[in-house]
């Protein structure tokens, strides 16, 4: 027992070392997610190749305490942020008309690109077998929510008693009745706006209230990780070191297989665009992007960069562009989750059934219109993802300490998304000048145009 109080308090001191990582020495979120990784995995290490199996189990207790305590807190956010989200996101959408041929268009876009996304996450992370020689612990995972056929899963999609199925946990329902309201406010709004404008308020007021709790959550993510990656190395010992790598290298694939596989050959055969000459003039948002690892903080250069470079009319991409940055994203609700998911299935010996496979796409392309500008949407993505197809949601803890590395590749994708879309969608609609995008001249070496 007194061995088990002496890791405890190692525990404790660890945590209390990262809370001073920001306390006194102001550290970024992102390098203290990657020492929490750190501490936890060094602690782990050294309870695995020490002490007796019933010790183990007993000071394991405490790495739960932590870790698991907040999985919970990322659970219980999960009912609260998903339809606010998809519905304050529907609202930007002005009135019918827009819904109609700029709305249709452009979402129809976004969920074909998603679907593509997932696909490929799911297809390379199977090929790369990541996450295989993990071997986390004996834990079993939940059942699915249900085992029924594919026709029987649609009949399940349709929210007959949306109360009962958020009371259950049945995620894809509480999507599609978010959906359903945001469409129809969306009607009325072009309608009767005024009746509809103190209901946008409420929305806006609510999901401001709700992702002041998420990032409340969030910022607990450097001490879970300590915890659950104190819990899981503890169990496999050094061969999670090498199983990070490679999925760090499977998202970093995934992504790149999108922009230049998806993207270009949509640039190529339905905007019939030059990908080269595209990617070229993207170059601006795209970096800004990778760098700045913010689909928001891009928004103004990416519409720039779609009017002045890429030659979108500005109606469009004033309006692809604000609904692109918190509704389309390929790579952090398509490409992410079926990675993780996947991973998790491998890493806790599940083996995953057709139905999972179906579902982990439908899920990651519901999910990803709903991401409002969340703080770290990739892994609120992935909570609902893992959540519907009934994996293990503690395997997101295992992977947010190289978060802060994919996310760079991620960020970059959606935004190749957004400027894609506003071309692919905007040459179908009459708001693409490719006259005016052949003539110019793009210079590398500066970033700017000449006509």
């Amino acid at each position: 027992m007194t061995i088990v109080l002496v890791w405890a308090g190692v525990l404790i001191l660890l945590l209390y070392f990262t809370w001073l990582l920001k306390s006194k020495f102001s550290i970024s979120f992102s390098v203290r997610l990657f020492c929490g990784m750190l501490f936890g995995m060094a602690l782990g290490l050294i309870v695995h190749f020490s002490g007796t199996s019933k010790e183990i189990d007993q000071i394991r207790q405490w790495f739960s305490l932590i870790g698991y305590g907040f999985i919970d807190l990322l659970r219980m956010l999960i009912l609260p942020l998903i339809p606010t989200s998809i519905i304050a996101g529907l609202l930007k959408l002005q009135n019918t008309r827009e819904l109609k041929r700029m709305g249709g268009r452009t979402l129809g876009m976004f969920f074909i690109t998603a679907t593509i996304a997932s696909v490929i996450g799911i297809v390379v992370a199977s090929l790369m077998n990541i996450g295989v020689g993990m071997k986390i612990g004996t834990q079993e995972a939940p059942e699915p929510q249900t085992i029924m056929s594919i026709l029987g899963k649609f009949r399940n999609f349709i929210p007959a008693n949306p109360v009962d199925s958020a009371a259950q946990m049945e995620l894809i329902p509480i999507v599609v009745f978010s959906l359903l309201i945001g469409i129809a406010a969306v009607i009325e709004s072009g309608r009767h706006r005024e009746k509809i404008e103190p209901f946008r308020k409420f929305i806006d007021s609510t999901l401001l209230i709700v992702i002041r709790l998420t990032k409340m959550v969030i910022s607990l993510t450097p001490y879970g990780v300590v915890g659950l990656m104190a819990y899981w190395m503890s169990y496999s010992g050094l061969s999670t070191l090498a199983e990070l790598g490679l999925f760090i290298f499977a998202v970093i694939l995934a992504c790149l297989l999108q922009v230049i596989g998806v993207y270009g050959t949509a640039l190529l055969t339905i905007a019939r665009v030059n990908p080269i000459k595209f990617f070229r003039a993207a170059t601006p948002a795209m970096l800004l992007a990778f760098t700045s690892r913010s689909s928001m903080g891009t928004l103004t250069l990416t519409v720039d960069t779609m009017i002045n470079r890429l030659k979108v009319k500005s109606r469009y991409a004033n309006f692809v562009g604000p609904i692109g940055a918190v509704m389309n994203m390929d790579a952090c609700g398509g490409i992410y989750p079926a990675i993780v998911a996947v991973f998790a299935a491998n890493a806790f010996g599940i083996e995953l059934t057709i139905i999972q496979y179906f579902l982990i796409v439908v899920v990651s392309i519901l999910a990803s219109i709903g991401s409002a500008a969340v703080p770290m949407g990739a892994t609120t993505f992935t909570i609902v993802t893992l959540s519907t197809v009934g994996l293990p949601v503690e395997a997101i803890g295992l992977v947010a300490g190289v978060d802060f590395l994919v996310d760079m590749f991620r960020t970059a994708t959606n935004v190749t998304g957004d400027l894609t879309t506003s071309v692919v969608v905007g040459s179908s609609i009459g708001e693409f000048d490719r006259d005016a995008f052949k003539r110019q001249e793009l210079f590398s070496q500066s970033g700017i145009e000449t006509a």
